[in-house]
């Protein structure tokens, strides 16, 4: 029987593999792999990077998603 303790910690080491795999597909190199059990290796944690950004902040434009909100309600 596995205890919720197992389980958080399996799935835990399971992301930081999936992490892993996908630094290593893109050569990206990975010192500490621990840090990776709540990021993912692509966000570079910039701020002002225009890829990990969020556009209302940068261009003051919606989001994907509030875009999707107001197509859905009809505004």
């Amino acid at each position: 029987m596995e205890t919720p303790k197992d389980k958080r910690l399996r799935q835990k080491n399971n992301h930081i593999k999936r992490q892993l795999e996908i630094a290593k597909s893109n050569g990206v190199p990975v010192k500490v792999p621990h840090k990776l059990h709540k990021s993912n290796v692509m966000n570079c944690g910039n701020p002002k990077c225009i890829m990990c950004s969020n556009p209302r902040k940068l261009w003051k434009e919606l989001t994907m998603q509030e875009k999707k909100f107001l197509e859905d309600s009809g505004e």
